[in-house]
């Protein structure tokens, strides 16, 4: 009874597998590779009893005549789906052209469909007799039917081991139409997880500005089939013509090689097809590189040709056109190859600072690029892997999804998500982020290596990973390299390739997602679009508020609003201990005397909710590469996400805290912080705070080292106005008249050039008394030490410096003029005699033109007490050039 139940049920499925071949068939959808290896393979070594068989294309690539052989039972099998006499008869002949007869005793043609009912081909018959091993079309010509009549002559135990094959099979297959029914509700699942990325703020869609070039770079690595037509372009467009007529000019041979060839294929439908095309087009242009290295420096080209004596001469004539020109042509190659590479690759890796915009790069291509091109997806936010248990925290979060597919370990997963791709067209995306942030990262780093090591056996599926630089560098480098290097593309700093108008763009998006309203003066922002962790802290604090105009960046302000706003987001019974967790994170930095990190160790469990708090928005605080060794197993370290916040709060707990407390101890302190790394941005903020806190003790701390000056001038620009006094006025005023070198002086020039608020102590103003009270040999030398980007003021660049200034100004339309000012547009009147002809000409007829604007006859008067000839000169050609009109 239990033979009979394994024939029908093996003739069963046989017969519907026959079924479904004619209807993926029709629609283009059979892979014979694939099902050979799954299914034929394994059923036809029981049946035949061939132990070694296997696919013969394994063995050589595009093997003749035969699909799968066994080199110990000698029997070879053909596997089609064209039942015909003449797909026979062409076997046949393949078969005896190629003398296989050698290496097999028996040839077999299995019809994957059904086959004809009879072969009465006289051409067929006549190959089969005269082919050097027994061939018979009756009986050698098999579909479905015949293998169940096999099937039956078979002992039990055979049977049960076909029929099991065919079980797993079709079982698999299930599982594959279930999860294709499903598979947009199991995706949706996946890409709902962005929306946590929105709520939390990790996430902010509104303001991500991609990069043109790794945008570009994604293309080739995410959609290949659907870019590929520009690596053809690019193949196409490299033409040889113009160096090959230099080759021959030379008396060189020339190349004869065409990357056209690598194009002339078909083109591609499938992935399949379109990486058989890839590795083709690859190795075509290593074939031309390896033409033309001996022509580049790199190839020696000199010591190679110019060493003949009958080439020596033409070498010397044409050297500098062959050189260059092949070297051109070689980093055409390489920017083709890489776009071939990118297509290849199975890993791309983005590694950066915090900040950095992983996350949005990661977040916008899921919700947007890949869902408008249909790319099937699953984001995984690493940190939520955390709520699984090693070693399969992965397979586990793909899981947790009421559609996901059962499968018991990563092959049985990626077998599925292949096919899937190759039915796309597209490979299938798992794009993680952030794996710095699974809590066991050791742990982490073995599973994440068997997840890899399983994705890159399947052809179609590829990963996009995230993570913090210092992280990758400490923990996950020695996993990603050398083992998965030849399958990875890494992007080191999304931020590198950021143009000056994408990073305008996202300051402007930014600030329209936080509805900041209000203007940003030039310097501010540059400030904020250069640093976007501060950009970040700016519109949290500013959200949906009018901030006016805003003319300068006070970090130390910014700082302090921030915490506040994120002290203030916890319970009132908890706000005072969130600010001591702070300052015992603070006091513990300075105690150990390491500003990089901290254990946490000896803190309390309630301080430690507070730090996972602040930790979990990774602007303040960040979790950092745990420590090694014995002392320090099961140890978390943290430290502060932002540099200068860091050293804002240290002084912040030094001023408001420690020098109450241990007045004593502030003093020894300041006795040793030139040796303190963070020696500068703790000094900054100490100073600035303790003034405005009013603590003497600090202020005279700081004023007492002997580099103070110094300091102070690069402090200035931090400097708030309600900070700012008249002693400070005094002390600008001396530093103009007296500098210490002239960078000193430069800088103090810059500074005050951008402080046009007037009502600040500290502005513009000071800059134009001290002008107006220098002669003209004392405003040429202010001038060549303001302008000269070098100490000996070579070639008079100084009075290009003073052109582009004046430039930028006739380069502003009318109202852009009037916005500067009257006091910046006196400034430029006092350096105007010291451009050259063409920029002072062109000033003072501005100037003329306008003298009726309020702001540019302003300007005029602010001037008018200069001690400077050559000034009194201009103004008074100006006002020529005013009553002449």
């Amino acid at each position: 009874m239990r033979r009979q139940e394994l024939l029908i049920k093996s003739s069963g499925l046989l017969a519907r597998f026959a079924y479904d071949v004619r209807v993926k068939n029709s629609m283009g959808l059979f892979d014979i590779n694939t099902i050979a290896e799954d299914l034929l393979v394994p059923v036809f070594s029981v049946v035949f009893d061939c132990p070694n068989l296997q696919n013969q294309n394994k063995i050589q690539m595009n093997f003749p005549a035969v699909d799968l052989g066994c080199s110990k039972s000698r029997v070879s099998l053909q596997i089609t789906s064209d039942g015909s006499s003449g797909k026979a008869l062409k076997t046949v002949e393949k078969f005896e052209e190629h003398g296989l007869g050698s290496e097999f005793d028996r040839l077999l043609v299995y019809v994957l469909t059904e086959k004809q009912a009879s072969y009465s081909s006289k051409k067929l018959a006549k190959a089969a007799r005269d082919c050097s091993i027994d061939f018979s079309p009756e009986r050698d010509i098999l579909d479905h039917q015949n293998l169940s009549n096999l099937l039956s002559e078979l002992p039990e135990e055979k049977l049960e081991a076909v029929a099991d094959i065919l079980d797993r099979f079709f079982a698999a297959e299930d599982t594959g139409r279930k999860f294709r029914a499903e598979l947009n509700a199991f995706l949706e699942v996946s890409v709902k997880k962005i929306e946590d990325e929105k709520i939390s703020k990790k996430y902010i869609p509104s303001v991500f500005v991609e990069t043109t070039k790794t945008k570009e770079e994604m293309r080739y690595f995410a959609n290949p089939l659907f870019f590929c037509e520009k690596i053809d372009d690019a193949l196409s467009d490299f033409n040889l013509a113009e160096y090959n007529r230099i080759l021959q000019l030379s008396h060189l041979k020339p190349i004869n090689f065409d990357l056209a060839t690598t194009i002339s294929s078909p083109y591609p439908n499938t992935l399949s097809d379109l990486f058989g095309r890839l590795a083709t087009q690859l190795d075509g242009i290593s074939q031309m590189k390896a033409h033309l290295l001996p022509y580049t420096h790199e190839g020696q080209a000199e010591k190679t040709f110019g060493s003949h004596d009958y080439l020596s001469g033409y070498w010397e004539v044409f050297r500098h056109s062959l050189t260059y020109g092949s070297m051109g042509l070689v980093r055409s190659l390489e920017g083709i190859q890489k776009m071939v590479e990118l297509a290849h690759a199975k890993i791309f890796l983005v590694t950066g600072m915090a900040g950095q915009g992983k996350t949005n790069f990661i977040c916008d291509l899921v919700e947007n690029q890949f869902r408008k091109f249909e790319v099937p997806t699953i984001f995984i936010p690493a940190r939520r892997l955390n709520d699984y248990p090693g070693p399969n925290r992965l397979l586990s979060y793909i899981a947790n999804n009421r559609y996901s597919p059962e499968f018991g370990d990563p092959h049985e997963l990626f077998q599925l998500l292949n096919a899937v791709a190759a039915d796309f067209g597209k490979p299938f995306i798992i794009a993680i982020d952030g794996i710095n942030e699974v809590g066991d990262l050791d742990g982490f780093v073995s599973e994440l290596r068997v997840f890899l090591e399983a994705l890159c056996q399947y052809e179609y599926i590829k990963v996009i990973i995230s993570c913090r630089s210092e992280f990758f560098d400490h923990k996950f480098s020695g996993l990603f390299e050398p083992q998965f290097l030849g399958f990875m593309h890494r992007v080191r700093d999304l931020r590198s390739k950021m143009s000056d108008e994408n990073k305008l763009q996202l300051l402007a998006s930014y600030l329209e997602h936080f509805k900041v309203r209000g203007r940003l003066s030039t310097y501010a922002e540059r400030v904020l679009q250069d640093d976007l962790i501060l950009l970040r802290i700016f519109c949290d604090i500013n959200e949906d508020q009018k901030v006016g105009f805003v003319p300068d960046i006070y970090k130390g302000e910014i700082f302090e609003r921030y915490l506040m706003t994120k002290i203030q987001e916890f319970p009132k019974d908890k706000q005072q201990e969130a600010i001591s967790t702070l300052y015992q994170v603070c006091a513990k930095m300075l105690s150990v005397g390491d500003f990089a990190q901290i254990a946490l160790d000896g803190f309390s469990m309630e301080q430690r909710q507070i730090i996972d708090a602040f930790v979990g928005e990774d602007i303040v605080l960040r979790r950092e590469v745990p420590p090694t060794g014995l002392s320090s197993l099961g140890l978390s370290n943290i430290s502060f996400t932002y540099d200068e916040m860091r050293d804002f709060l240290l002084a912040h707990f030094v001023i408001n805290q420690l020098s109450k407390d241990d007045p004593d101890a502030v003093t020894t302190m300041f006795g040793n912080i030139k040796k303190w790394p963070i020696y500068e941005g703790f000094f900054r903020y100490a100073y600035i705070l303790s003034r405005k806190e009013l603590n003497d003790h600090v202020i005279a701390l700081c004023e007492a080292n002997d580099d103070f000056q110094t300091h102070y001038l690069n402090n200035l620009p931090v400097l708030s106005p309600d900070i700012q006094s008249e002693s400070d006025v005094s002390t600008v005023h001396e530093l103009l008249a007296k500098p210490a070198a002239d960078r000193q002086l430069r800088r103090l020039f810059w500074f005050l050039f951008r402080k046009r608020v007037l009502t600040d102590p500290i502005n513009i103003q000071i800059l134009l008394d001290h002008l107006a009270g220098l002669e003209d040999a004392g405003l040429e030398a202010f001038a060549k030490a303001a302008f000269s980007r070098s100490e000996g003021y070579r070639d008079d660049e100084w009075r290009d410096q003073i052109g582009s200034l004046l430039k930028s100004l006739l380069g502003l339309s009318r109202e852009e003029q009037i916005g500067v000012g009257e006091a910046a547009l006196a400034v430029s009147l006092f350096f105007a005699p010291h451009a050259r002809w063409d920029e002072r000409e062109a000033v003072k007829n501005l100037f003329s033109e306008r003298s009726e604007v309020p702001e540019f006859s302003g300007a005029l008067d602010r001037c008018a007490k200069t001690s400077s000839v050559r000034v009194r000169e201009c103004l008074a050609e100006i006002a020529e050039g005013i009553s002449s009109q």
